[in-house]
């Protein structure tokens, strides 16, 4: 019972964290539904850094861990409520409807998404190899173990003891909460981030584009089965994928409503940082969020724009990476990858046509069957573009997610061709998931350019500036 409150819980602080970075008028907020569904992700995010700084690097018993979350969520809803009594409309009004047509299939999709998940979970509990041997491992040492130095061991190094411990934390957390390890709790959690990862986008493209659009970017990324499998296996590719979308819809956001203001901005960089603390390949995120900000724009004036909102950004980011660098320059053993070469050795790969090649045409080909659906996914968006066309004005914001993926690939490309392990078999066992990080983004970028094509409003009225 006291884990499942404490889950409760986590989601509360999440919110509550939100609304005190990113304040609303104390009423319903039009923006509260994207709140509401970041709040899992962004709950569990910050537990699982308070769990790490309280529980592992200052070494205090459970019982504070989880006092200090309870702590850090009733102050933070204090602060959302005194923020609330001046701030102003924080969002425009969604326009348009959906047809009810999409909205049977929206709601087929999405029960059939929900109980396909409670399928897979009640038939492997335990998720797969990823979750035993990783994840849920390194969650029961935490849960079980009298010091901390055995998970980070270099003698266990085929569970990769360098991996970051948000995912483990939270787990471990809600474990002490309820006192037993419970599967049950793991597996909610990985639900937690499954619907973080769908119902962003949806409220991002709700408000920016309509509730048409939005009904169909959720379904085309329900349409990825291999999204809703892997997340119960309870690996931590799904939670990745949650915070990267999560990060770029807050900027994205932030950019084309400007009323809003930098904190949205900071929370954006918040997300990003706590992808870091989720997954290896969340750093590499880190660098393309920030390239993708620079970047993605369409007149010299809007650079401007973008280089007031980097700090903010930078500083949300930094928050988090104080506490993954701890991880890794205090307690964790080198990178696999790392430690299993040398510069010589990976200037000799880099240098290799050939692991270009095979690299390129692996890309391609899981690219072309992404999803396990029956058609390939490139052609079912090139067909949807070509029908609808692009937005009568693409701005600079509305390219900057599938900038994002764009680069994140090429820094996957990169790793790859560089790898000191196997390239086939790290192709073959790694590719799928990877491509799977940047799933939920890349839908959400096509919909933000695609054309009206249910006559809403192209453009959201920007907000009224909040008081001081």
């Amino acid at each position: 019972m006291g884990a499942w409150l404490l889950f409760l819980i986590l989601i509360v602080l999440g919110f509550a964290a939100i609304r005190a970075l990113w304040p609303a008028p104390p009423r319903w907020s039009a923006a509260d539904p994207l709140r509401l569904a970041a709040a899992p992700a962004i709950g569990f995010g910050i537990a699982g850094c308070l769990y790490f700084a309280l529980r592992i690097v200052l070494q205090q018993p459970p019982a504070i861990a989880v006092a200090a979350v309870c702590v850090a969520t009733a102050g933070l809803g204090w602060f959302a409520w005194r923020s609330a009594q001046s701030a102003a409309p924080d969002a425009p009004a969604v326009h348009g409807q959906i047809p009810f047509w999409l909205w049977l299939l929206f709601g087929a999709g999405a029960a059939m998404a929900f109980f396909t998940y409670l399928m897979l979970t009640g038939a492997a509990p335990h998720g797969e190899w990823d979750a035993w041997s990783i994840w849920n491992l390194r969650a029961r040492f935490l849960f079980r173990a009298q010091e901390f130095v055995s998970p980070f061991s270099p003698v266990i190094g085929w569970s990769h003891p360098d991996y970051p411990l948000l995912v483990p934390g939270v787990i471990a957390l809600l474990w002490h909460a309820g006192g037993v390890a419970s599967q049950s709790i793991a597996a909610a959690v990985g639900f937690g981030f499954l619907l973080s990862s769908v119902a962003v986008p949806f409220f991002t493209l709700r408000l920016l584009r309509g509730p048409a659009l939005a009904a169909l970017g959720t379904l085309a990324i329900l349409g990825a089965t291999s999204l809703i499998r892997v997340s119960a296996s309870q690996y931590a590719d799904v939670p990745l994928a949650a915070y990267i979308v999560t990060a770029v819809c807050f900027l994205v956001y932030a950019l084309e409503v400007e009323a809003v203001g930098k904190s949205v901005v900071l929370l954006a960089g918040l997300s990003a940082g706590l992808a870091a603390w989720t997954k290896n390949e969340g750093l590499l995120f880190c660098v393309s969020i920030v390239l993708a900000h620079l970047l993605s724009i369409v007149h010299r004036l809007e650079l401007l724009r973008r280089l007031a909102t980097l700090f903010a950004l930078l500083a949300g980011i930094l928050a988090v990476l104080a506490v993954a660098g701890h991880f890794k320059f205090r307690m964790a053993p080198a990178n696999d990858l790392v430690n299993a070469g040398t510069a010589g050795v990976a200037m000799a790969r880099a240098t290799d046509f050939n692991r270009y090649w095979v690299t390129f045409w692996a890309f391609i080909g899981e690219l072309l069957t992404f999803g396990n659906v029956l058609v390939p996914p490139v052609i079912v968006f090139a067909v949807w573009l070509a029908l609808v066309r692009f937005r009568t004005k693409v701005t600079g914001a509305s390219l900057l997610p599938l900038t994002a993926a764009a680069i994140q690939l090429a820094g996957y490309f990169a790793i790859y061709v560089t790898t000191p392990q196997d390239l086939d078999w790290q192709l073959n066992t790694s590719l799928p998931r990877l491509l799977l990080h940047v799933w939920p983004l890349v839908v959400t970028g096509i919909f933000l350019i695609s054309g009206d094509l249910f006559g809403n409003r192209p453009q959201p009225e920007p907000a009224q500036p909040r008081s001081k």
